[in-house]
């Protein structure tokens, strides 16, 4: 009978005003439970379990990432470990998307054709019309889901020719459960066209976003952007948006997460305040394991096996995170809605007060963000750097002078 790992978390249960921080106990031999505890500085706590055992730990005179000498002990065997002081409070905001690449690929008309993979892959991909149909029939049976719709390519000719579903849609985003979003009528890269063309995205983005289908936008959402005209985020907030969001940027073309120094490579946060030449910005963030990290769950076999992918997704974010909350984008390119995603809501959330794990949209993670900056008297940091990836020019010129023509 042996204690064969001991380590304390992120996680927290209790009350929220007076959480208690867990700490996870590998046990080997026991043929029963055994009352399983915790001491050291400052630091007392009890559970009972068999196997593995999560036992919640009063932490008295907390300094966050202090480190202190601890013990756990079960019946007779008992093992030394260091305890890490964690920080209550953290939310992380599960994004539903997917991502459209009309022009890029193939043509507008054929995307939202009716066509799937053939074998499907990892990602389930399918057409446009039918992932559109499948978020909004998620979002009826779970009343926990909520998802985003951006791109004019797709959204207008599901609009025209499913007017069957527009009540819905409208039902759903004065519920906050949906957010029209991106304000320009595609993912403009804005780097290597005119402004002129970056205008006229505007112009029909929010004009249908909001005039047609009465949505709000309000986050320029460039997610898979080839480059960012510096004078974008005061192209943006002068059409009335407020907060952007993109996965392509310095670093590396996936996001920091996959260059060799990993997120802790980052020069700032993924939370900033991206400025123009014209001195007008946007509170920014930038994705920075890609647009896609959150939909590898799906492959999960079951939904704690999910969980504990998205809490490691979550212990990486976190460390470039300008506030106690964090974004994870789920879903990629074509995909219907996660298979976990409210299970992990529902299921997480019923266990561990700290951190929350929700189903939610990026408007309701800004204003976190900016609610958690102004208690603290804190502003994002203004980045003025170019934010291009490096790239080398041949398919992103051609797929933008397709689309400037």
């Amino acid at each position: 009978m042996q204690v064969t790992s001991a380590e304390s978390t992120e996680l927290f249960v209790g009350p929220a005003d007076a959480p208690l921080q867990l700490v996870r106990v590998t046990l080997d031999g026991f043929a029963e439970a055994v009352e399983v505890r915790v001491s050291g500085d400052g630091l007392s706590g009890s559970a009972s379990g068999l196997d593995i055992v999560e036992v919640p730990v009063v932490v008295e005179r907390a300094v966050v990432g202090e480190r202190r000498a601890a013990l756990v002990h079960a019946a007779h065997a008992q093992a030394a470990f260091e305890f890490v002081v964690a920080e209550p409070g953290w939310t992380m905001f599960m994004i539903s998307h997917f991502h459209y690449d009309p022009v890029w690929w193939n043509t507008q008309g054929a995307y939202t054709s009716l066509w799937t993979e053939d074998p499907p892959g990892k990602a389930r991909q399918t057409n446009a019309f039918e992932l559109v149909h499948a978020h909004l029939e998620m979002a009826r049976r779970e009343p926990e889901y909520k998802f985003v719709l951006a791109e004019v390519d797709y959204l207008k000719p599901y609009w025209d020719t499913h007017p069957e579903d527009r009540a819905d849609l409208r039902r759903l985003m004065k519920q906050g459960r949906v957010e029209i979003m991106g304000g320009t009528y595609n993912e403009p890269n804005t780097n290597l066209t005119s402004p002129e063309t970056t205008i006229r995205n505007f112009v029909h983005g929010i004009g249908f976003q909001r005039d047609v289908l009465g949505g709000h936008p309000q986050t320029a959402w460039q997610l898979d952007v080839f480059g960012h005209d510096p004078q974008f985020p005061g192209m943006a907030a002068d059409a009335g948006l407020t907060s952007s969001s993109w996965a392509r940027g310095p670093h590396h073309q996936w996001g920091p997460m996959h260059s060799e120094g990993g997120v802790t490579g980052m020069q700032f946060c993924s939370e900033f305040e991206w400025i123009a030449p014209s001195g007008r910005g946007l509170l920014t963030h930038y994705m920075p394991a890609h647009y896609g990290a959150g939909w590898a769950m799906d492959e999960s076999t079951s939904v704690m096996q999910a969980e504990q992918a998205a809490y490691r997704l979550f212990e990486e974010l976190k460390k470039v995170a300008l506030t106690r909350n964090v974004l994870l984008p789920v879903g990629t390119d074509y995909t219907p809605p996660n298979k976990w995603v409210t299970e992990i809501h529902r299921q997480w959330n019923s266990r561990y007060t700290w951190p929350r794990f929700v189903c939610a949209l990026p408007s309701e993670f800004f204003t976190a963000v900016r609610t958690e900056l102004d208690a603290r008297g804190l502003v994002a940091s203004p980045q003025t750097r170019d934010m291009n990836p490096i790239y080398t020019g041949k398919d992103v010129s051609f797929i933008d002078t397709k689309q400037a023509n």
